[in-house]
């Protein structure tokens, strides 16, 4: 067999391979007499039809495994012997085949990109500061004082205000028609901004039990539900309840009731930790894009288009569905689906530079993840769910590629543990 590498530019190479008709012969009779042992054939006890027979009744399967086990073999044997390492799919542009005759086929495929990596070292980043404020700390402590409140009928005669929760009926109207499919029963519209739509919101703001109101709505003409796309609904809502939230005292006794905590004190301790955990993991999160943003601009190379084609394809996948989630459907022809598209295509092939940037560092600088410390790691994760090492274990195992997956993950936070390490970071502010 011979072979031939063509570099089609940046990480593309096209693998050219020629056959010699002898060991494609070879491989004719080998697929002959395989076949001959598996299949019965008229007049010819099981195995013992001749070749000439078993190749005018299966030739066309024949010769398709034939191909494929040629075309399979040579590429492993060129990828050993070019030292390429395969990303993606490769595309096979393969011919028919044919007896005693030469073969030639070429086989394109992207493989993973030499980067000469350099210029990581003494970057300047700066971090979100992450002590608790005393204001967060009593927003987060509101949270859960409105959470376990307890919703009751208001009992003077007055009108809805800010903060008050209306219980309604509506009922949707296109064109004075009655719209069934978007009347709701018994639904509770808390009157805050952060609730509510602001014509939700204007629209009740003032009226009482018994009371109707009305609203338009404007719906998008990407809109699911082709009878009310692009066109204006008009809503009324009967406000059936007017409710208010008792909050519980913030006492000791609050404390008790949402958890195990003897004093407020105690559990205001276990909020003030959570927030700054979050805010820590917020800002570890935030210094890393800063970070790998620089490396990624100081290190250039073309990415591998298959990946960069395969992660762009996943990207609008999510994003469809999310659209779906709304009622709306992304419209192909559409000058705000294409926008998507091209910024979704160009954040697709910064992530998997940054992700390719990370393997070459980690590589540079031997950094890997031993056995050691993915058991380590999986102790803890146990620890945190209060679950069995082994269901934990079993967990990652039950995930295609989880094992390697999850080395990959610890992989990658060593390396940007070392990266941040190497770096000079500043309090924001300061």
């Amino acid at each position: 067999m011979k072979t031939e590498v063509e570099d089609l530019g940046g990480s593309q190479k096209k693998i050219i391979c020629e056959i010699p008709s002898d060991e494609v012969q070879k491989e004719f009779d080998k697929q002959c007499k395989t076949l001959a042992r598996e299949v019965e054939v008229r007049g010819f006890r099981k195995g013992k039809a001749p070749p000439s027979i078993i190749k005018r009744y299966f030739r066309q399967q024949i010769q398709q495994e034939v191909a494929s086990q040629l075309v399979s073999s040579s590429l492993e044997e060129a990828l050993k012997e070019h030292s390429l390492t395969p990303l993606g799919e490769p595309d096979i542009d393969a011919p028919a085949i044919e007896e005693e005759k030469d073969y030639s086929f070429s086989i394109t495929l992207d493989v993973k990109p030499e980067i000469e990596i350099g210029d990581y070292e003494g970057i300047e980043l700066e971090e979100e500061p992450t002590d608790v404020e005393e204001e967060e700390l009593q927003k987060s402590l509101e949270e859960l004082q409105k959470a376990h409140g307890d919703l009751k009928p208001i009992e003077e005669d007055r009108s809805i205000v800010e903060g008050d929760t209306a219980l309604v009926d509506y009922n949707a109207f296109l064109d004075d028609e009655a719209l069934p499919d978007h009347e709701r029963k018994d639904v509770y519209m808390e009157i805050t901004s952060s609730s509510v739509k602001e014509d939700v919101q204007e629209a009740l703001l003032g009226a009482k039990v018994g009371d109707e109101r009305k609203m338009d709505v404007d719906y998008p003409e990407n809109y699911l539900d082709k009878k009310i796309a692009g066109k204006k609904v008009e809503y009324r809502l009967q406000v059936k309840k007017i409710l208010v939230k008792e909050l519980p005292k913030l006492d000791d006794e609050f404390a008790k009731d949402v958890g195990s905590y003897e004093t407020l004190d105690a559990l205001k301790d276990k909020l003030r930790e959570e927030i700054g955990k979050e805010k820590k993991a917020r800002s570890r999160r935030a210094i890393e894009e800063s970070l790998l943003e620089v490396i990624v601009d100081r290190n250039a190379f073309e990415a591998p288009r298959s990946l960069v084609e395969a992660r762009h394809a996943q990207m609008m996948k999510d994003a469809r569905i999310h659209f779906l989630t709304k009622g709306l459907q992304m419209e192909e022809a559409s000058e705000d689906y294409q926008k998507l598209e091209a910024n979704l295509e160009s954040l697709a092939e910064r992530d998997l530079k940054k992700h390719l940037l990370i393997e070459a560092i980690a590589k540079k600088e031997s950094i890997q993840v031993s056995d050691a410390e993915m058991e380590e790691k999986i102790k803890e994760i146990a620890e945190q769910h209060e679950q069995s090492l082994e269901k934990v274990k079993a967990d990652i195992q039950k995930e295609e590629n989880g094992l390697e997956n999850f080395r990959s993950n610890l992989l990658r936070g060593k390396t940007l543990d070392f990266l941040l390490s190497k770096a000079t970071i500043k309090d924001k502010g300061k």
